[in-house]
């Protein structure tokens, strides 16, 4: 592979409290112009979220831009992820019964050229919980700086 591709959605980490041990793999379902444009880096997960529906899980807001040579589409169009029918049942079981969201938090190419997304379970934080990651965040930055 010539480009290493790794796009991040660093709002999920301030706005979610993301649970490690729910972390998930899965493919997209992409037209073939989306696929270049995503190995352009033209691609961004900022509000981007997945939801379940009819049994298949899908991821809204995600933007793809346009890839200049190939056929126009839709940039946020809506997206099928490829997961296994037990993946699928064990997340709608934890959504039920923990009450959580499912945030994509990144996008990469694997070892055998495929576009694969990683998105958590997770928690939405309350509007203290993110001024203490501010309060955090600042504390560290000012702590490696006298360091």
């Amino acid at each position: 592979m010539g480009k290493k591709l790794n796009i991040n959605n660093r709002r999920a980490y301030f706005d979610y409290e993301l649970i490690n041990k729910y972390k998930f793999i899965a493919g997209i379902e992409l037209l073939g112009s989306e696929v270049k444009s995503i190995k352009n880096n033209n691609v961004s997960l900022n509000n981007s979220y997945c939801k379940l529906i009819k049994n298949n899980i899908y991821v809204f807001d995600m933007y793809i831009s346009n890839y200049l040579l190939g056929i126009n589409f839709n940039p946020k169009r809506v997206k099928k992820l490829l997961l296994k029918r037990k993946e699928i049942n064990f997340i709608y079981n934890k959504i039920n019964e923990l009450k959580l969201n499912i945030i994509p938090t990144n996008i990469f190419i694997n070892e055998r050229g495929y576009i694969k997304l990683i998105f958590f379970l997770a928690k939405s934080k309350k509007n203290y919980d993110k001024r203490q990651s501010i309060k955090k965040k600042f504390f560290e930055r000012e702590k490696n700086l006298f360091n």
